[in-house]
């Protein structure tokens, strides 16, 4: 019995499926981009050096259709309350959120709903919020299906160790219960 989600979602350019870093996709739709390399499926261990990762960043920015999107400090508390306006509409229970520069990780509590259609609902709400004509938000998102407590309170640790982690400051969002 699936008890919890783990969602992970990607803004648009900055984390492409044949990142260097490894990603979870499984196939490249810009054909472009498939010139830059292949697929490393997974993360890459060890990670390659921020030269390599620079040298890819940097010849497929030119390739994108339209540039990357980065949440900084302003549009986060934006992106933030649209999540709270989509947890109170869906009435689920988030067991921790972090809203990263590139990617959003979020806890989901034994929802009634699909996680695509709750990931499809919060992209949509902070893609509203932030007053954008287009989504700033990758298609569909990865996710880890949660069967025991153990691991639920593994998950959330986790989570909410990723902003300070990557430098941002820690992260309390009013939508989050614990």
């Amino acid at each position: 019995m699936i008890l919890a989600y783990h969602a992970i979602f990607t803004t648009y350019g900055t984390w492409l499926p044949n990142d260097p870093r490894g990603s979870y996709s499984t196939e490249i739709y810009n054909n472009e981009l498939k010139l830059l390399g292949e697929i490393k499926y997974g993360r890459q261990k060890p990670s390659p050096n921020r030269t390599a990762q620079l040298k890819f960043r940097t010849a497929a920015i030119s390739l994108l259709g339209k540039p990357p999107f980065y949440i900084d400090e302003n549009s986060r508390p934006i992106v933030a309350d649209s999540f709270g306006e989509v947890v109170g509409r869906l009435g689920i229970k988030v067991g921790a959120c972090a809203i990263m520069n590139d990617h959003v990780h979020m806890l989901i509590i034994g929802s009634e709903y699909r996680i695509e259609y709750i990931v499809n609902q919060l992209k949509g709400g902070a893609t509203k919020a932030l007053k954008l004509k287009s989504s700033p938000w990758t298609r569909g998102c990865w996710k880890v299906f949660i069967n025991d407590t153990a691991a639920i309170k593994a998950a959330a640790n986790y989570i909410k160790a990723n902003p300070v982690k990557a430098g941002l400051t820690a992260q309390s969002w009013d939508f989050v219960s614990d």
